[in-house]
Protein backbone atom coordinates (compact mmCIF):
# COMPACT_ATOMS: atom_id res chain seq x y z
CA UNK A 1 0.00 0.00 0.00
CA UNK A 2 1.23 3.87 -0.96
CA UNK A 3 2.93 5.92 2.11
CA UNK A 4 1.18 8.71 2.89
CA UNK A 5 3.76 11.58 2.94
CA UNK A 6 3.16 13.45 6.21
CA UNK A 7 4.68 16.54 4.55
CA UNK A 8 1.06 17.10 2.75
CA UNK A 9 -0.72 17.12 6.01
CA UNK A 10 2.25 19.32 7.79
CA UNK A 11 1.62 22.22 4.90
CA UNK A 12 -2.21 22.47 5.11
CA UNK A 13 -1.70 22.77 9.05
CA UNK A 14 0.94 24.87 8.81
CA UNK A 15 -1.35 27.43 5.82
CA UNK A 16 -4.32 26.83 8.21
CA UNK A 17 -2.15 27.97 11.38
CA UNK A 18 -0.76 31.07 8.97
CA UNK A 19 -4.56 31.94 8.10
CA UNK A 20 -5.34 32.04 12.23
CA UNK A 21 -2.39 34.43 12.59
CA UNK A 22 -2.63 37.71 11.68
CA UNK A 23 -0.28 39.37 14.37
CA UNK A 24 3.47 40.41 15.47
CA UNK A 25 6.04 40.29 12.70
CA UNK A 26 3.34 39.57 9.90
CA UNK A 27 2.10 42.77 9.92
CA UNK A 28 5.20 44.57 8.94
CA UNK A 29 5.99 41.88 5.97
CA UNK A 30 1.91 41.51 4.71
CA UNK A 31 0.04 45.10 4.09
CA UNK A 32 -3.06 43.50 3.18
CA UNK A 33 -4.49 41.57 5.94
CA UNK A 34 -7.39 40.19 3.75
CA UNK A 35 -4.80 39.14 0.65
CA UNK A 36 -2.75 37.49 2.86
CA UNK A 37 -5.85 35.37 4.60
CA UNK A 38 -6.80 34.47 1.27
CA UNK A 39 -3.42 33.41 -0.36
CA UNK A 40 -2.90 31.13 2.49
CA UNK A 41 -6.50 29.05 1.33
CA UNK A 42 -5.12 29.14 -2.04
CA UNK A 43 -1.74 27.77 -0.86
CA UNK A 44 -3.46 24.28 0.39
CA UNK A 45 -4.46 23.21 -2.93
CA UNK A 46 -1.26 21.46 -4.54
CA UNK A 47 -0.65 19.53 -0.65
CA UNK A 48 -4.33 19.09 -0.55
CA UNK A 49 -4.62 17.47 -3.91
CA UNK A 50 -1.45 15.20 -3.23
CA UNK A 51 -2.74 14.36 0.00
CA UNK A 52 -6.01 13.30 -1.38
CA UNK A 53 -4.54 11.46 -4.44
CA UNK A 54 -2.52 9.43 -1.82
CA UNK A 55 -4.86 8.93 0.37
CA UNK A 56 -7.23 7.12 -2.90
CA UNK A 57 -4.20 5.49 -4.43
CA UNK A 58 -4.17 3.52 -0.61
CA UNK A 59 -7.60 3.03 -0.22
CA UNK A 60 -7.96 1.74 -3.56
CA UNK A 61 -5.08 -0.55 -3.28
CA UNK A 62 -6.50 -2.08 -0.26
CA UNK A 63 -9.84 -2.67 -2.20
CA UNK A 64 -8.07 -4.35 -4.60
CA UNK A 65 -6.26 -6.52 -2.22
CA UNK A 66 -9.31 -7.97 -0.36
CA UNK A 67 -11.40 -8.60 -3.20
CA UNK A 68 -8.29 -10.58 -4.70
CA UNK A 69 -8.69 -12.49 -1.25
CA UNK A 70 -12.47 -13.29 -1.29
CA UNK A 71 -15.73 -11.80 -1.34
CA UNK A 72 -16.64 -9.22 1.00
CA UNK A 73 -19.67 -8.12 3.28
CA UNK A 74 -22.09 -5.34 3.12
CA UNK A 75 -20.22 -4.06 6.53
CA UNK A 76 -16.71 -3.83 5.01
CA UNK A 77 -18.32 -2.45 1.07
CA UNK A 78 -19.85 0.06 3.82
CA UNK A 79 -16.51 1.28 5.36
CA UNK A 80 -15.31 1.62 1.48
CA UNK A 81 -17.93 3.69 0.59
CA UNK A 82 -17.29 5.60 3.74
CA UNK A 83 -14.07 6.45 2.42
CA UNK A 84 -14.23 7.06 -1.42
CA UNK A 85 -17.35 9.20 -0.68
CA UNK A 86 -14.71 11.62 0.49
CA UNK A 87 -12.65 11.40 -2.07
CA UNK A 88 -14.28 11.61 -5.27
CA UNK A 89 -16.65 13.82 -6.98
CA UNK A 90 -20.97 12.46 -6.77
CA UNK A 91 -21.03 11.48 -10.11
CA UNK A 92 -17.06 9.46 -9.69
CA UNK A 93 -18.23 7.78 -6.46
CA UNK A 94 -21.76 6.84 -7.43
CA UNK A 95 -20.19 4.99 -11.03
CA UNK A 96 -17.73 3.34 -7.87
CA UNK A 97 -20.21 2.44 -5.35
CA UNK A 98 -22.81 0.64 -7.46
CA UNK A 99 -20.19 -2.03 -7.57
CA UNK A 100 -19.82 -1.86 -3.85
CA UNK A 101 -22.45 -4.15 -2.71
CA UNK A 102 -22.33 -8.31 -1.64
CA UNK A 103 -24.16 -9.66 -4.46
CA UNK A 104 -24.21 -12.66 -6.82
CA UNK A 105 -21.22 -10.73 -9.12
CA UNK A 106 -18.64 -13.47 -9.65
CA UNK A 107 -15.99 -12.46 -7.85
CA UNK A 108 -13.50 -12.29 -10.93
CA UNK A 109 -15.93 -9.98 -12.29
CA UNK A 110 -16.67 -8.10 -9.55
CA UNK A 111 -12.48 -7.12 -9.05
CA UNK A 112 -12.36 -6.35 -12.93
CA UNK A 113 -15.49 -4.26 -12.73
CA UNK A 114 -14.29 -2.20 -9.69
CA UNK A 115 -10.49 -2.36 -10.86
CA UNK A 116 -11.92 -0.54 -14.57
CA UNK A 117 -13.52 2.25 -12.52
CA UNK A 118 -10.82 3.07 -10.17
CA UNK A 119 -8.67 3.48 -13.15
CA UNK A 120 -10.65 6.08 -14.49
CA UNK A 121 -11.34 8.36 -11.57
CA UNK A 122 -9.62 10.88 -9.74
CA UNK A 123 -9.64 12.26 -6.41
CA UNK A 124 -11.58 15.19 -6.30
CA UNK A 125 -11.24 18.88 -4.34
CA UNK A 126 -12.50 21.80 -3.07
CA UNK A 127 -11.24 23.47 -5.60
CA UNK A 128 -11.87 21.31 -8.44
CA UNK A 129 -15.45 21.80 -7.15
CA UNK A 130 -15.54 25.47 -6.86
CA UNK A 131 -14.22 26.02 -10.12
CA UNK A 132 -17.55 25.23 -11.11
CA UNK A 133 -20.25 27.08 -11.65
CA UNK A 134 -22.55 27.08 -8.21
CA UNK A 135 -25.50 24.76 -10.53
CA UNK A 136 -22.88 22.26 -11.12
CA UNK A 137 -21.44 21.46 -7.76
CA UNK A 138 -22.52 18.91 -5.93
CA UNK A 139 -25.54 19.44 -3.06
CA UNK A 140 -23.96 17.87 -0.75
CA UNK A 141 -21.00 19.81 -0.83
CA UNK A 142 -23.07 23.03 -1.17
CA UNK A 143 -25.18 21.67 2.01
CA UNK A 144 -21.45 21.35 3.99
CA UNK A 145 -20.23 24.57 3.02
CA UNK A 146 -23.40 26.06 4.05
CA UNK A 147 -23.13 24.30 7.08
CA UNK A 148 -19.52 25.61 7.79
CA UNK A 149 -20.14 29.20 6.87
CA UNK A 150 -22.95 29.19 9.61
CA UNK A 151 -20.83 27.32 12.46
CA UNK A 152 -18.01 30.18 11.51
CA UNK A 153 -20.87 32.66 11.47
CA UNK A 154 -19.58 34.12 8.13
CA UNK A 155 -22.97 35.13 7.02
CA UNK A 156 -23.22 37.55 10.39
CA UNK A 157 -19.47 38.97 9.73
CA UNK A 158 -20.52 39.69 6.12
CA UNK A 159 -23.65 41.56 7.43
CA UNK A 160 -21.66 43.86 9.96
CA UNK A 161 -19.26 44.65 7.11
CA UNK A 162 -22.35 45.59 4.90
CA UNK A 163 -23.74 47.66 7.70
CA UNK A 164 -22.04 50.60 7.44
CA UNK A 165 -19.00 52.00 5.65
CA UNK A 166 -15.80 49.51 5.39
CA UNK A 167 -13.94 51.32 7.33
CA UNK A 168 -9.83 49.53 7.83
CA UNK A 169 -10.98 49.48 11.77
CA UNK A 170 -14.21 47.48 11.01
CA UNK A 171 -12.46 45.24 8.38
CA UNK A 172 -10.07 44.80 10.72
CA UNK A 173 -12.77 43.89 13.06
CA UNK A 174 -14.52 41.17 10.62
CA UNK A 175 -10.93 39.42 9.84
CA UNK A 176 -10.40 38.89 13.51
CA UNK A 177 -13.05 37.30 14.31
CA UNK A 178 -12.83 35.25 11.25
CA UNK A 179 -9.85 34.26 12.25
CA UNK A 180 -10.61 33.23 16.09
CA UNK A 181 -13.88 31.47 14.81
CA UNK A 182 -11.87 28.89 12.50
CA UNK A 183 -9.17 28.20 15.14
CA UNK A 184 -11.87 27.57 17.44
CA UNK A 185 -13.54 25.74 14.77
CA UNK A 186 -10.17 23.30 14.36
CA UNK A 187 -9.56 23.02 17.75
CA UNK A 188 -13.59 21.63 18.59
CA UNK A 189 -12.52 18.70 15.52
CA UNK A 190 -9.44 17.96 16.80
CA UNK A 191 -7.42 18.97 14.31
CA UNK A 192 -4.21 17.26 14.75
CA UNK A 193 -1.21 18.65 15.13
CA UNK A 194 0.81 15.31 14.89
CA UNK A 195 1.84 14.93 11.34
CA UNK A 196 2.00 11.09 12.02
CA UNK A 197 -2.28 11.54 12.45
CA UNK A 198 -3.69 11.23 9.09
CA UNK A 199 -7.24 13.66 8.96
CA UNK A 200 -9.84 11.22 9.46
CA UNK A 201 -12.69 10.36 6.79
CA UNK A 202 -15.18 12.80 8.88
CA UNK A 203 -12.38 15.52 9.57
CA UNK A 204 -10.74 15.99 5.75
CA UNK A 205 -14.13 17.08 3.76
CA UNK A 206 -15.07 19.85 6.97
CA UNK A 207 -11.60 21.19 6.13
CA UNK A 208 -12.15 21.78 2.95
CA UNK A 209 -15.37 22.75 3.67
CA UNK A 210 -13.62 25.95 6.37
CA UNK A 211 -11.02 26.69 3.59
CA UNK A 212 -13.88 27.00 0.44
CA UNK A 213 -16.62 28.78 3.02
CA UNK A 214 -13.25 31.01 3.65
CA UNK A 215 -12.40 31.97 0.00
CA UNK A 216 -16.15 32.60 -0.65
CA UNK A 217 -16.46 35.23 2.04
CA UNK A 218 -12.78 36.65 1.59
CA UNK A 219 -13.67 36.68 -2.56
CA UNK A 220 -17.23 38.02 -1.77
CA UNK A 221 -16.26 40.31 0.22
CA UNK A 222 -13.04 41.76 -0.61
Amino acid sequence: MPVIDPAHQLVILTRLSEFCQYHGATRYHEADPWEYMRRKLLETEAPLTNLKGQLFEATSAKLLRELRQGPLDDERYADFKALFERLLSFGDFADLAIHLSADQTPPALKLAAVSSVLRMVKPNTLFIEERKPPEGRSPAWERLVKELSQRLDIDKLAKILARKPRTRRRKAYVLRRLRRNVAEYCCVIHVPTDPAQTFTPFMLPRIEGVIAANLRFLTRCR
